[in-house]
């Protein structure tokens, strides 16, 4: 029996411990993302491109993205970049930059993803572990209610650690990829006003 308590002692620990790793894994790439979606382009930036769009102001347009570094800048740029503005090949282009951006931008967001849906359940894994530890506690020594009290505190910190990593990396995970969907949405419908405009 108590093989069976310094092993699962010494699993809710490692459980702790991979899920402390997994915190910090997420928090690192919650402030990745964040620095990364800084770059995507303002509401601002959007209003302005339409305005230049609209008025058919092409050589202002293109001085306005060559002044700025935002995703949504470059996307115009990638179409403003096609000779004789033929549509097929402006749409071919922006979609082009538009999937290799998107690959660049949802880097870690399946981590997140994962985090959120499965750090509860490590967590749980090591609740299951603590409760078995304080079972063999109360049956090595019947008496023994304090040992007993601290494995079952033990065992529901896990589970609250648990739901600690994957609330924010849940959160992150929706907040990034609405973000990422609007961005791609708003660079489409600047390309087609462009399209639109332009041939």
């Amino acid at each position: 029996m108590s093989f069976l308590i310094v092993l699962t002692t010494w699993g809710s620990r490692l459980v702790l411990l991979l899920l402390l790793g997994l915190s910090v894994w997420s928090v690192r790439i919650i402030i990745d993302r964040r620095r990364a979606m800084q770059r995507l382009g303002t509401a601002q930036e959007r209003a302005e491109a339409d305005a230049l769009i609209r008025s058919q102001d092409w050589s202002g347009l293109d001085a306005w993205r060559k002044g700025r570094d935002s995703l949504f800048a470059r996307s115009l740029g990638a179409a403003l970049e096609v000779p004789k503005r033929d549509p097929a090949a402006v749409d071919r282009a922006v979609k082009s930059f538009l999937t290799t951006q998107r690959r660049e931008l949802e880097q870690g967001l399946t981590v997140l993803a994962t985090m959120g849906s499965n750090a509860p359940f490590i967590g749980l894994f090591g609740t299951v572990l603590g409760i078995i530890q304080a079972f063999g506690v109360l049956a090595s020594s019947p008496s023994g209610s304090a040992s007993v009290m601290a494995a079952l505190a033990e065992a529901l910190v896990a589970t609250a650690v648990g739901l600690l990593v994957a609330i924010p990396a849940g959160v992150a995970f929706n907040y990034f990829s609405r973000n990422i969907k609007t961005l791609i949405s708003d660079c489409e419908a600047a390309r087609d006003l462009y399209l639109s405009r332009a041939v």
